[in-house]
């Protein structure tokens, strides 16, 4: 039985394979990416965009790629940094979608919750999103849902928030997943010590 990340490779090579105006961008695609992009740079060179730290830009290029006519899927490391490019989030990509624009557009935005995940890689964003008008959240609890819902957004022509839990890579079968009502900031359960220096 395929795990939650097989899943969605195997979703992402058929969309690769499929479709050469789909496109893949992302930080750490080429290598793997916990998996989920595991062997497919070597295969699909060519519908590879890799960025640097740079969320505003990825967002930006998104939303110009899609009007391009290309089917965009855009893979943020952590939700956590969704913050730091958020002006295409809100201010473009949304509105050009409800003016009437095609927008293929699919952010996979992982949730980092799990062993080894500080403060800042820890925070669920979804209900920003699950409560602005424009965009569609998907959040697969279940192998099978991971490779069904990730087809679908991108074969789709609207922006998709494709939102996934790190915690569930691995598994299989379904989980419960609920989107929080708040943000909560520690979201890794730990208690954080302080500490204060002298300066």
């Amino acid at each position: 039985m395929k795990t939650f990340a097989e899943q969605i490779n195997k979703a992402l090579e058929e969309l690769l394979l499929s479709n050469k105006n789909v496109l893949l961008g992302g930080q750490l695609i080429k290598y793997g990416f916990a998996g989920l992009t595991e062997g497919l740079y070597k295969k699909y060179p060519n519908q590879f965009i890799t960025y640097s730290v740079s969320e505003s830009l990825m967002n930006s290029s998104a939303l110009g790629l899609a009007l391009a006519g290309k089917k965009i899927v855009m893979m943020h490391v952590r939700i956590d940094f969704l913050a730091s490019g958020m002006c295409a989030l809100v201010n473009h990509i949304p509105i050009w979608y409800k003016k009437g624009f095609k927008l293929p557009i699919t952010l996979i935005c992982q949730i980092g919750k799990g062993m080894g995940q500080g403060p800042q890689h820890s925070k669920d964003l979804s209900i920003w999103f699950k409560n602005f008008e424009g965009w569609t959240l998907k959040i697969p609890q279940s192998p099978k849902q991971a490779y069904n819902m990730l087809k679908s957004s991108v074969n789709g022509n609207k922006p998709v928030m494709y939102i996934i839990h790190r915690e569930l890579f691995n598994q299989s079968k379904f989980v419960k997943k609920k989107i929080p009502t708040k943000i909560k900031l520690c979201g890794s359960g730990r208690v954080y010590e302080k500490k204060f220096y002298k300066f």
